[in-house]
């Protein structure tokens, strides 16, 4: 039984967190058994050296793979096309020059080749996506904590301090409360529509080059996508929070709540107006703390504002 449940927490972390690589990658040579100067490989590596160095790069970068599976399947893929090619030059004369009389080992090594990059591409995605979503879902999660959190310091602190807060402060504290809320699914929502395409978090920022057939590291994209994620959530917050401080304030006079506390406060109970007027004072604040939040685009970081590439950074000095 404890094996069993080791093996699925080690299958959902698995899913959350990607597949735990090799720390140092086997070459194309290890993988097939050879040494690196074996004649079959020197001979193939002769041919076509571009093409197996290429191969040789997605190998190692298929080991890194963010699921299990994926790394596994262009590993073999990129192994058998190599015995292929490795095949084809020793079946050839001996010092044929690249390109004559070749064909199937070289096609299929660039066919396998291209192929990889594509799957590595789509798994870089499918990390940077998973890895936000994530951050994003702990964000979430981490918002009526913070709220439970706060209305306890709020109800328990002040006797501390042989002090108390009254109904219009209590209120207050629910609007700010319901405000933050509203931050947080603001930032998501914004988040969400902004993000077409998963492929948009594999993309390089202008200035920086990248080898076009390897993505990111995915398990590293994903770790980077997951603190993203829970940033733009606490964006949210802070933003929601800076504009309800604002309306209160009476800095920002342009939305005015729909009640005042101290109106909705008495000796004699709520009637039916004041519960609507209580009512519509939460969807207020709900709703001011959602368009705040909807502003975290704004904040630069992983996920570009706008869907606009970040400004290219200044030259490097000539030498």
């Amino acid at each position: 039984m404890s094996e069993r449940r080791t093996g699925r927490t080690g299958a959902i972390g698995a899913w959350l967190f990607g597949a735990v690589g090799p720390v140092e990658p086997r070459t194309m040579a290890e993988a097939l058994g050879l040494a690196e100067e074996a004649p079959g490989l020197q001979r193939l590596r002769d041919a076509e050296p571009l093409e197996l160095a290429r191969v040789e790069r997605l190998h190692a970068a298929a080991q890194r793979a963010f699921e299990q599976r994926t790394g596994e399947a262009v590993g073999r893929a990129l192994e058998a096309a190599v015995r292929a090619g490795i095949r084809e030059s020793a079946a050839g004369p001996a010092g044929r020059p690249r390109g004559v009389g070749a064909g199937t080992g070289s096609d299929r090594l660039k066919a396998e080749a291209d192929a990889a990059s594509q799957r590595l591409a789509a798994d870089a995605a499918l990390a940077g996506g998973r890895g936000l979503n994530t951050g994003l879902a702990f964000g979430i999660a981490l918002s009526p904590v913070v709220l439970v959190l706060a209305l306890f310091a709020g109800r328990f602190v002040p006797p501390l301090f042989d002090s108390a807060i009254g109904c219009p402060e209590e209120l207050i504290l629910m609007d700010s409360l319901v405000c933050f809320a509203g931050g947080a699914m603001g930032a998501v929502f914004s988040v969400i529509i902004r993000l077409r395409d998963a492929y948009q978090l594999i993309q390089s920022a202008p200035g920086r080059s990248a080898p076009a057939d390897i993505p990111a590291d995915p398990v590293q994209l994903a770790r980077m996508m997951r603190q993203e994620g829970w940033y733009r959530v606490v964006v949210g917050w802070f933003l929601a929070s800076s504009l309800f401080l604002l309306i209160n304030g009476g800095i920002l006079t342009l939305l005015a709540p729909p009640a005042a506390p101290e109106d909705m406060c008495g000796p004699v109970p709520l009637s039916m107006a004041g519960h609507q007027a209580l009512i519509k004072a939460w969807f207020f604040w709900g709703g001011v703390g959602f368009l705040a939040g909807l502003n975290e685009r704004w904040a630069y970081g992983l996920v570009r504002r706008g869907g606009e590439p970040r400004p290219a950074g200044p030259p490097p000095p000539a030498a």
